[in-house]
């Protein structure tokens, strides 16, 4: 039996040491920070600890960071509720697939700017960041990304590698300040970047734009508008992208990022 040892602080700590403030780990060490974390530490059969399971329950996101016990990693992940994404380094990949016996493989690539970038020094008279206080009203977004930014607005970033279902939030615990750049169009904000999870110096991109105004770069003029705020407060971009997802990759490069390895992500299917 595994047991549950929520917000358990000498295990957070023990967890970050395994999860350093680089790029690759930005998933697991925000997940960590932000408040929200479970976490696993069980001994293998020896009694030393190799390993840990790093759990969000409201977003069904679990990140393995190392070697625990394989049937610690199955028996919490069978815990969890909603269509889950499973995370590992790439390292420890083949060891977590065969504790996830049957699950779907597949990888994402990680990107990070190279340095500052010129149009940093631009600014976007469309482009705006906002917070809870100051947010807009996003009464003409569909209710799917209506619920989306208005949960991340409270602290419950929820993006995944790969969407699905994701448990019924009654309550969740959070404090991470989560700020969200819009551009403008026609009136009203059509394209949204914010980040989904934040380490001491960096962040998770997450971007969105309204069907009708894709394709016209205002993805990118969102993600720029984002970029150039949270390089004040320290924080540097990191970009995931499924191996598979052509068309977030190709914007990523667009603006500049450049491919700095890769992680595992598991599904159910």
């Amino acid at each position: 039996m595994v047991e549950r040892t929520p917000l358990d602080g000498s295990l957070v700590d023990a967890a970050l040491s395994r999860a350093p403030d680089l790029p690759r780990w930005v998933d697991t060490r925000g997940m960590l920070l932000s408040g929200r974390a479970e976490v696993f530490a069980p001994a293998a059969a020896g009694g030393a600890v190799e390993g840990a399971i790093v759990v969000v329950r409201d977003a069904a996101l679990a990140s393995v960071a190392g070697r625990p016990p394989a049937g610690a990693i199955a028996t919490v992940v069978r815990s969890l509720a909603g269509d889950v994404n499973v995370l590992a380094q790439m390292e420890d990949a083949d060891y977590v697939a065969r504790a996830l016996d049957g699950w779907r493989r597949r990888t994402a690539i990680i990107h990070v700017l190279p340095g500052r970038m010129p149009w940093e020094e631009e600014a976007d008279p469309q482009g705006r960041v906002f917070t809870r206080e100051n947010a807009p009203r996003f009464t003409h977004l569909p209710e799917a990304l209506r619920r989306e930014l208005l949960d991340a607005l409270k602290g419950r970033t929820v993006a995944r590698f790969v969407p699905g279902e994701l448990p019924i939030a009654s309550r969740f615990v959070g404090g991470v300040t989560v700020p969200i750049a819009a551009v403008w169009a026609d009136g009203r904000p059509v394209s949204f970047c914010y980040p989904v999870w934040q380490t001491e110096t960096h962040w998770d991109v997450s971007i969105d734009t309204l069907a009708p105004y894709r394709r016209r770069g205002l993805g990118a003029r969102a993600a720029r508008t984002l970029i150039r705020h949270m390089r004040r407060m320290g924080r540097a971009p990191v970009w995931g992208a499924l191996e598979s997802n052509a068309g977030s990759r190709a914007l990523a490069a667009r603006l500049g990022f450049l491919e700095a390895g890769g992680i595992a992500v598991f599904t159910a299917r």
